[in-house]
């Protein structure tokens, strides 16, 4: 959701103005994406105010994401970033999609089914390898410490810009797979129909997610690679999938930009029963 164009209250510094006054301008449409705003100077000169403190406007635009560039680039409206959004239908679409012919499932895949992008505008790039479990994630797999895990990372980035569009690993144990080589092998990817129809075709059916959220600061490598602003932290998921005999069967930990996110939950409630007892009101 667009923040709106608000002052900042009190006492206000010049800075705080001038990017107030620009700030309401972008919000407003006057200024559109890639649009240039005015450099640190010609602010100065129309403010009555230092270079420093045209600059420190400038800053306070940066670092909301509002605006970018710099180091010899002139100062522009930066784009608004591609959004995702996961809400709790998002898996079950993937589940009804298993169930699909091969050329519909392989025309849909996750980046299409949460930021609305073809996966011809994208590049997508897997990697696969095997480790052995350490205790934590023995543990979330009720598995013997040491057993062979299969560990996946998914990259998908914009094809014409290269900025990141998501990034996930999964663990998945190899003992559960094994019966289907192609499984085990990233040359298969992207696999039409995803992580769940990967384990329909060992037998495997998913019943349930179970998720939590955090946030981290990214490092300066991550700013770059996501096209991020420094101020905005990384949003991290952890699924677990369970399947219909209650096992943990694959784990996965997917990271987002969390200026371009849309977590959406709802938590259905169990409906009183007919005869629930009535109280007055007031009570």
């Amino acid at each position: 959701m667009q923040a709106e164009a608000e002052a900042t209250p009190g006492v206000v510094p010049v800075h705080h103005r001038i990017a107030d006054a620009i700030r309401a301008r972008i919000v407003a449409g006057e200024l559109k994406a890639d649009d240039p705003v005015p450099s640190a100077g010609e602010l100065a000169e129309q403010w009555g105010c230092s270079v420093g403190s045209a600059r420190a406007a400038l800053d306070v635009l940066t670092n909301e994401g509002r605006i970018s560039g710099g180091r010899g680039r002139k100062k522009r409206v930066r784009p608004p970033a591609k959004r995702i959004r996961m809400t709790v239908d998002f898996s079950q679409q993937q589940k009804d999609l298993v169930l699909r012919p091969e050329a519909e499932r392989a025309a849909t895949g996750a980046i299409e089914l949460t930021a609305g992008i073809s996966i011809k505008q994208t590049d997508f790039e897997p990697k696969y390898s095997e480790l052995k479990a350490s205790p934590d994630l023995a543990a979330e797999f009720e598995i013997k410490e040491g057993a062979t895990l299969l560990r996946r990372t998914y990259e998908t980035t914009d094809s014409d810009t290269g900025i990141r569009l998501s990034w996930s690993q999964s663990f998945i144990p190899v003992a559960l797979i094994a019966d289907n080589p192609a499984l085990l092998d990233e040359a298969n990817e992207p696999w039409p129909g995803g992580h769940q129809h990967q384990l329909y075709t060992v037998g495997i059916e998913i019943d349930r997610f179970v998720r939590s959220v955090t946030a981290a600061e990214p490092t300066p490598a991550d700013r770059v690679r996501w096209g991020i602003q420094a101020g905005v932290p990384l949003v991290w998921v952890r699924s677990r999938s369970i399947d219909v005999l209650d096992r943990v069967v694959e784990l996965s930990d997917a990271a987002y930009p969390a200026d371009r996110v849309d977590l959406v939950f709802t938590e259905r409630l169990e409906r009183w029963p007919n005869n629930y007892p009535r109280f007055a009101e007031g009570r």
